[in-house]
């Protein structure tokens, strides 16, 4: 095994192990309880809602954008669109913090942080199904070429860890959608999530394009398929899980939208 290989193991270990961490470790908390006094909805709170849901579309939608062919490609889009709506997210978690919008603040702060460590154990699986050869390739790793545009001359440690930090950033994307539009929800809400998100993977073109694989892993085999749906369920049930724990508010954005009209 090359020295980069041996990196890039580290890497996967170090971040599968930080997230599956947190989140047995946040789940084995005592249950945090929900704030009785719900506070007024505001078209300023809904303005920023939508701000974060779009924030939380570019982040695994930059990637179907660059790996569709004819469109722009990974690194303008990464300098241009991803790091622009993370440093938007942090920007709108802050007014939301110092604005006193609690109900926002937390869905903002929960949703990355949930999203993020349930990556983790889709990683477990995933990283399983790669060394078994069921898995085409290993995904952040090319995220991260892809990212630094250095395709021709393979990974680097570096490429590796921004990929790693892509990835985790897509999984706290996912866990941003689920706390901004479904509030408190049961966790139910999150397996649902997750199998929507499998869909979304088996279909569009980061698989069926760059890793060739066909719709579902039509190409690859059925090996592909299983893992990748195990994979999402359990990302899934364990960003449910957290979410019905640590978001403090009830109320998905429907409901709240319902309320300005009132």
């Amino acid at each position: 095994m090359e020295t980069n290989d041996i990196i890039n193991l580290l890497n996967d270990i170090l971040f599968v192990s930080a997230g599956i961490v947190v989140s047995i470790v946040a789940l084995r908390r005592k249950n945090t309880g929900e704030i009785v006094s719900l506070p007024s909805f505001t078209i300023s709170e809904m303005l920023l809602t939508i701000i974060g849901l779009v924030i939380a579309a570019i982040g695994p939608n930059v990637l179907v954008v660059a790996l569709t062919p004819g469109m722009v490609e990974m690194p303008f889009l990464a300098a241009n669109v991803l790091l622009p709506s993370v440093i938007l997210w942090v920007a709108i978690t802050i007014i939301a913090k110092v604005t006193k919008r609690g109900r926002l603040y937390n869905r903002l702060i929960v949703g990355a942080w949930i999203g993020a460590a349930s990556t983790g154990f889709l990683d477990a699986i995933r990283l399983t199904g790669f060394h078994l050869g069921y898995m085409p390739g290993n995904m952040p790793r090319m995220f991260g070429v892809l990212i630094m545009d250095t395709m021709a001359t393979g990974p680097t440690p570096l490429s590796d860890l921004l990929g790693s930090l892509y990835h985790y950033w897509v999984g706290a994307c996912f866990g941003l959608t689920l706390t901004l539009i479904g509030g408190k929800v049961k966790w139910w809400w999150g397996l649902i999530w997750g199998l929507i998100i499998e869909i979304g993977m088996m279909t569009t073109p980061p698989m069926v394009v760059a890793m060739d694989t066909g719709y579902f892993g039509s190409k690859f085999g059925p090996g592909l398929f299983i893992v990748s749906f195990l994979a999402h369920i359990a990302l899934g049930i364990v960003m449910g899980l957290l979410a019905e724990k640590y978001v403090l508010h009830k109320g998905n954005i429907f409901h709240l939208a319902k309320s300005l009209i009132k």
